[in-house]
């Protein structure tokens, strides 16, 4: 898939429901810019790990929706085109412009983003992790130096019953 081509979300049901063409073109757009494909092609972008499902079964569209009017509308407003057909570099300075404006939608979709990312079985894969739940099996910790906390123990309790 080239950077220019859009991911397709699974359940067109979902975007359909929530957003309308333009603004889900915008968030695909999005999230290539926050976690594009590796060039190896390993790891994939951000746009391709189900994340329509993900903020559909987490039910963040209103606010995800809100933010990507204020996307498009700037994009219209500054170079009459739409958001998701300007060039990677100009889409990148329009979001550095809104960040400080919009800095809770931006954070929150980043924080989201990473959620969804860090949870998809190829991502998993590709960084070595083996797929699978933690439990039962679990996962082998490394022991740290348990003598650091001397000092937590030796103060006693510092709250009231």
């Amino acid at each position: 898939m080239t950077e220019r081509e859009p991911a397709m979300p699974k359940d067109n049901r979902i975007v359909f429901e929530n957003f309308n063409a333009e603004q889900e073109r915008a968030l695909i757009a999005l999230l290539n810019l926050i976690i594009p494909t590796s060039e190896d092609g390993k790891m994939p972008s951000a746009a391709n790990v189900d994340f329509f499902a993900y903020i559909h079964n987490e039910n963040h569209f209103s606010w995800i929706r809100d933010g990507l009017l204020s996307i498009c509308e700037e994009s219209y407003n500054k170079y009459g085109r739409e958001f998701s057909i300007l060039s990677s570099s100009v889409q990148t300075q329009l979001v550095s412009k809104l960040r400080r404006r919009f800095f809770r939608f931006f954070s929150s979709l980043s924080s989201l983003v990473m959620q969804c990312y860090y949870q998809h079985d190829h991502v998993l894969e590709a960084i070595g992790i083996e797929v699978r739940p933690p439990f039962p099996q679990g996962y082998l910790v490394k022991e740290g130096d348990f003598t650091l906390l001397e000092s937590v123990y030796e103060r006693g309790k510092v709250y009231r019953d």
